[in-house]
């Protein structure tokens, strides 16, 4: 059986400055698993009056996100998450942190590396979907090589797409807001969409690149 990973960004930058961390991450389950949450995705946030959730926007209350009560957010939330739990996906985040001389694509870079090694060394085949991301061109010739010398057989299609048009995308970029939360080197405790995710059955695994 061939799983589905799909897979968005989440950057954390520190009073407003200068990327310090990156974190790719998102879910895996099953095609007709990613078909299920999808139907139920795309009614709920249709009947929230949006056509794309977006983890960061709702966190800072950005418009549409601002006009909604502390009850409306925290039941529309839960309702996403309900859908989520629903389907009990493997939900995974590769963070990297900033170096000196670092840029945008080259964090972004290593983060997607670690995705596609890590995932090429299972014996379940997968297809994977990033979220489209200017940096996305490096994956291409980094699956080529995996698939060279034998690390990337387990991945059979990795491409791109637009959460907008993705309910499961949406899905992961909530997944990879909180993933990025966790702290390198901190047992830090989990925030509550985690949690639930996790009393939900969903594993949960944050990976970190050494310095």
């Amino acid at each position: 059986m061939t799983l589905w990973a799909y897979f968005d960004e989440s950057g954390w930058h520190p009073d407003g400055g200068r990327l310090a961390k990156l974190t790719v991450g998102g879910c895996i389950a099953s095609f007709e698993d990613w078909e299920t949450l999808s139907a139920y995705w795309a009614d709920a946030i249709a009947e929230m009056g949006i056509d794309c959730f977006h983890m960061t926007d709702f966190e800072a209350r950005r418009p549409p996100y601002d006009k909604w009560t502390k009850a409306e957010r925290k039941s529309r939330l839960n309702i996403l998450l309900n859908i989520i739990g629903q389907i009990k996906p493997a939900c995974w985040g590769f963070t990297n942190l900033a170096r000196p001389g670092d840029t945008t694509e080259s964090i972004y870079k290593r983060c997607a590396h670690d995705v596609l090694l890590e995932l090429g060394l299972y014996e379940d085949e997968f297809a994977i979907v990033f979220a489209h991301h200017p940096e996305f061109a490096a994956y291409s010739p980094l699956h080529q090589m995996l698939m060279q010398y034998g690390y990337g057989k387990a991945i059979k299609n990795v491409t791109i797409g637009y959460p907008k048009d993705l309910c499961p995308l949406q899905a992961a970029d909530l997944v990879a807001y909180e993933l990025r939360s966790v702290e390198r080197d901190e047992l830090r405790p989990m925030r509550y969409p985690l949690k639930r995710l996790h009393e939900f059955g969903c594993a949960i695994r944050a990976a970190s690149a050494a310095e």
